[in-house]
């Protein structure tokens, strides 16, 4: 009995040393440009400390094609979306402003950056 006890707490013990100190939170973002040359997100410093995935549309042909939901009526639009749990993603902005989706991404990784430390 002694031995299944201590057996148990090792186990236990052992488990709790190998899960992570932090899991950052992720990301993902649809930019869509008239022209390769427009993508800006991918450029932000340390966007890859919260990027989970990322998509950047030519056009609004193609955006329309691959995202019609989203009612694209203008370019450059930028949506970013959150990592909410098990496959999902909940959308947290939807913005023709560049400097918008700029701001609200370095926020975020300022936020994983104070996190870390």
């Amino acid at each position: 009995m002694k031995k299944i006890f201590i057996l148990s707490l090792f186990l236990l013990f052992l488990t709790a040393c190998g899960m992570p100190a932090h899991i950052p939170d992720r990301f993902s973002y649809i930019e869509v440009v008239e022209q390769k040359e427009d993508e800006s997100l991918s450029e932000i410093e340390d966007i890859e400390m919260i990027l989970k995935d990322s998509d950047v549309v030519i056009g609004l042909d193609e955006a329309a094609e691959k995202y019609p939901d989203y009612n694209i009526e203008n370019t450059p639009v930028y949506i970013v979306f959150e990592y909410t749990g098990y496959l999902t993603n909940d959308m947290i902005l939807f913005t023709y402003d560049k400097e918008e989706a700029v701001t609200l991404l370095k926020e975020k990784i300022q936020d994983e950056k104070e996190k870390v430390e």
